[in-house]
């Protein structure tokens, strides 16, 4: 199989005006027209093309394509399946993500995952999504089902700002079925490979002399990294992973970044646990492996350069070592909108001027050309 270089996005954080989205209620539709790309998606793909990517991770907005509960707006599927050919046309294999955070306001209010019985509802949304996704070759079907439950109903930082711990653990339950039944549809209809991408961090204790805080790390670790996709093993082809930074654990749940070099929003930079990472989930699972978000954020393009480099070295060791790593998508393709931090954190290849809805490529961009065209030997 051809390894894939590219990049990735979701739908709310790049399209605008997802107005039947939760997040669009909650935070007052402060994302506005995002990133540009529901108006300029033909540029946008133009600009893929020039760079030479040959893979781009998208998502389907659930709520733009069922604004209401058992209507799909045929308008949106025929314009989502005109961004799918075009990007094949071109070359660019799609990876197309079903759930990427947001939900219709209508789910929500229904009591979103939390209610078993409300997964007929994403099922419904599949079946009109399928016909759409002939010829595509990878589907996602949820986004980090850990980071949604951890942050929306422990943390209580996202909609619907919840703090239980019993109904985090109802919603990733409701999640684990959606994507089982899921991937079963999936797989009877499409010749799709089928996975979710599950975040992945590298968990250390706070204090290494303490055996409290390595049973802490434990515990960090199973729930945060492997509660999820154990539950699912046996439904997915590949594993997807996303990647960032390491955090050490105070306690479980709590954890502080270290290091010297950080991103925008305090994650430590760790190009070395992206290796760690990608090791571990295919010694679990046995399963290819596709880094399907890997990125940083900083108002410094020679940070994000380096960023690269250290981390492309890290997938390429991961590879001379025979792990069947399929594929490396840079978060993010462009500037968005980093749900409840705003249009602060500048992860793109592309900067957005916000204003005038104008792209401009990095420098950082054309480095990962360079990278792209020669099968990451130009990180090395």
């Amino acid at each position: 199989m051809k390894f894939l270089w590219g990049s990735a996005t979701s739908a709310y954080q790049i399209e605008g005006n997802n107005t039947g989205a939760d997040w669009w209620e909650w935070d007052g539709g402060r994302s506005g027209r995002a990133s540009f790309f529901w108006e300029k998606w033909e540029e946008v793909i133009e600009l893929l093309h020039e760079l030479k990517h040959q893979a781009f991770r998208m998502s389907i907005e659930w709520s733009r394509v069922f604004p209401r509960p058992y209507e799909a707006d045929r308008e949106a599927l025929e314009k989502y399946r005109r961004i799918i050919e075009s990007l094949m046309d071109r070359g660019i294999e799609p990876v197309i993500t079903l759930h990427h955070f947001t939900n219709p306001i209508w789910f929500s209010r229904m009591g979103g995952w939390e209610r078993g019985e409300n997964v007929s509802h994403f099922l419904r949304f599949i079946e009109s999504v399928i016909p759409i996704l002939e010829g595509v070759k990878f589907v996602i079907t949820i986004n980090e089902p850990n980071v949604y439950a951890f942050r929306s109903y422990v943390e209580g930082y996202w909609p619907p700002q919840e703090k239980s711990l019993w109904k985090a653990l109802k919603v990733l339950s409701g999640l684990k079925e959606a994507h089982i039944r899921a991937y079963e549809l999936l797989k009877s209809r499409t010749s799709a490979s089928v996975s979710i991408a599950q975040n992945m961090m590298v968990f250390e204790p706070a204090w290494k002399w303490s055996p409290v805080h390595w049973i802490f790390t434990i515990m960090t670790d199973y729930m945060f990294n492997w509660y999820f996709p154990d539950r699912i093993k046996d439904h997915m082809d590949f594993l997807g992973i996303n990647y960032y930074s390491r955090g050490f654990v105070l306690w479980p749940g709590s954890i502080r970044y270290r290091g010297n070099e950080r991103n925008c929003m305090g994650w430590e930079v760790y190009p070395e646990g992206l290796y760690r990472v990608i090791k571990r989930a295919f010694r679990r699972y046995g399963k290819p492996i596709m880094i399907t978000e890997n990125g940083i954020c900083t108002n410094n393009d020679f940070q994000r350069i380096k960023f690269l480099k250290e981390h492309v070295e890290q997938v390429m060791r991961a590879r001379q070592e025979g792990i069947p790593v399929i594929g490396y998508l840079y978060w993010s393709l462009m500037d968005n909108y980093e749900w409840a931090e705003g249009f602060g954190p500048r992860f793109g290849l592309l900067e957005v001027d916000y204003e005038r809805g104008k792209y401009r490529i990095r420098r950082s961009a054309l480095f990962y050309s360079e990278i792209i065209e020669t099968d990451g030997l130009a990180a090395l």
